[in-house]
């Protein structure tokens, strides 16, 4: 008999052994998976959701890590006094209600102040109700609690941290689940669920007021906002007098004086469509948008803002468009990221006449014309990893190559006549000889490098973060980080006074100017 009933000791040994790793291992484990999955996963949110969603999220919480720090500890702090007050002078029931009461106040206080979505407060005050829950030994010890316990990946632990560590020492045999560590609140014993509940917030909490407290800790005081809009086109004149500006954020393309500081901005004489970006002909004294509402290139004149002329392009493919003006060829290219297969994604055409001389089924996310003219580079950030080299003259590509995923915006290194292209996957600026594309090594930068500006007089390059919010300066030569200085989320283009040592940085919300020359 005795016999018969050994080896239900080692079986009762293993379940436990097997329970307590699916307990303690299961959220590491789920987090390994999803960390070896992720590219599928990023592939597939793209194809069915769009990317669009999860880089605003990663832009919103990378650029703004220490106003969210801040409203975590607020939070906590805040939760834990009041609890421990509520909890000392009234009952379980009371107590709770005050507590999650007055954590429901402070968290719609701090999502309507920043201007985030009020929906989004109900996962932290759910979160922070189910967790200062007083539960019952009864309710504890039912079959249905352990099988939210035991299969609730995630929801248990995030939800019902202290019963569920309550129910972990009561299924290891040590204590009966009736006299497991408390259910009902304590001392300690409510931390965990308030760090998650600041964390909730941390995460969720977003919108211009967020914003508006990292800039005012983190952003250097002698760097100005010029303005406050959804920018991204920027070309200074040759004088270095007047910036032109455009982006979604704007109906019009506006002239900045920047010998008067405290002048309103000239605006063109008809609108744009909020055209992302603008090219510059300084020797025709013209610029160059494409408006995606009425489907025609504009040209406006650069002295006044009026419009001189557009050039219909209806089969130009749906899309955030890039326009390149050469003067050297005479002809202007038009590309557009191609966001509906339909038309032509890539067209050049004659200055002069509008006519079409070339289109290409090429879905360029970037252009970047030879500072000398007549070659004009394409990279892309969307259904190709590559980097291509136009003939503006000759009408014909002359070298493709392979290059990072989703790399970004281009710029020129004259010193040692290289392209440079960004690779925000990678954080690094990639060389590539101006004339064959052969690669020529590499520059490491800014965590989501997007965007990058050449200094030739003092042999610096400027890079600027699409996560981060920092604009970089490094020594060309060594690749030595000089400055790092923080503006705020989502920048897009740089914009170089080489002379006066100043960089134009256009973001998504504002337009910044940056004294880089004289140190920030």
């Amino acid at each position: 008999m005795s016999a018969s009933l050994q080896p239900r000791a080692p079986a009762f040994g293993v379940a436990v052994l097997l329970k307590g790793a699916w307990a303690f291992l299961r959220i590491p484990l789920v987090l390994l998976a999803l960390f070896f999955a992720r590219q599928p996963l990023v592939d597939l949110i793209e194809r069915y959701q769009g990317i669009e969603r999860l880089t605003y999220f990663a832009i919103a919480l990378f650029s703004t890590p220490f106003s969210r720090l801040g409203a975590l500890v607020l939070v906590v702090l805040a939760l834990c006094f009041i609890s421990r007050w509520a909890f000392r002078r009234h009952s379980v029931w009371a107590a709770y209600a005050i507590t999650v009461a007055v954590g429901a106040v402070l968290i719609f206080a701090l999502f309507a102040g920043s201007g985030t979505s009020l929906w989004k407060l109900a996962i932290p005050l759910l979160c922070l109700a189910l967790n200062l829950l007083p539960i019952s030994p009864a309710q504890r010890a039912s079959k249905a609690w352990s099988a939210l316990m035991l299969f609730g990946v995630g929801v248990a632990e995030l939800f019902f941290f202290r019963c569920y560590m309550a129910w972990v020492a009561a299924w290891r045999g040590r204590v009966d689940p009736t006299r497991a560590p408390s259910a009902q609140g304590g001392r300690f014993a409510d931390l965990p669920g308030f760090v998650f509940t600041g964390v909730l917030v941390a995460l969720l909490i977003g919108g211009p007021g967020i914003i508006s407290i990292e800039r005012a800790l983190r952003k250097p005081a002698n760097v100005d906002v010029l303005m406050q809009e959804d920018i991204n086109g920027l070309a200074l004149d040759s004088s270095g007098r007047y910036l032109y500006v455009t982006g979604h954020g704007l109906d019009r393309i506006r002239r900045i004086d920047m010998q008067a500081p405290g002048q309103q901005p000239m605006e063109s004489s008809a609108t744009t469509g909020g055209a992302q970006g603008v090219a510059y002909n300084a020797q025709a004294g013209e610029l160059y948008v494409f408006n995606t509402h009425t489907r025609a290139l504009q040209y406006f004149d650069a002295d006044t803002l009026a419009l001189r002329r557009e050039v219909p392009l209806r089969d130009m493919s749906p899309g955030d468009p890039w326009v390149a003006a050469d003067h050297a060829s005479g002809v202007l290219a038009v590309a557009s990221e191609a966001d509906d297969r339909t038309g032509s994604p890539f067209m050049v055409l004659d200055r002069q006449t509008g006519q079409v001389l070339d289109r290409r089924d090429v879905d360029a996310g970037n252009l970047f014309l030879h500072p000398q003219g007549a070659l004009l580079y394409l990279s892309f950030f969307r259904n190709s990893s590559s980097l291509m080299l136009y003939d503006l003259q000759r009408k014909e590509f002359l070298a493709k190559v392979q290059t990072d995923e989703r790399v970004d915006r281009m710029a020129f290194d004259t010193t040692r006549a290289e392209l440079l292209l960004a690779s925000p996957m990678k954080s690094r600026v990639l060389r590539f000889d101006a004339r064959t594309l052969a690669q020529k090594g590499e520059v490491k930068s800014v965590f989501g490098v997007r965007s990058i500006a050449i200094d030739p007089s003092r042999g610096w390059m400027l890079t600027a973060s699409l996560v981060t919010g920092q604009l970089w300066v490094q020594d060309m030569a060594s690749g030595k980080v000089l400055q790092r200085i923080y503006l705020g989320p989502w920048l897009r283009t740089i914009e170089l006074d080489t002379v006066k040592g100043v960089a134009y940085v256009s973001a998504n919300g504002a337009l910044y100017k940056v004294p880089y020359g004289s140190g920030v």
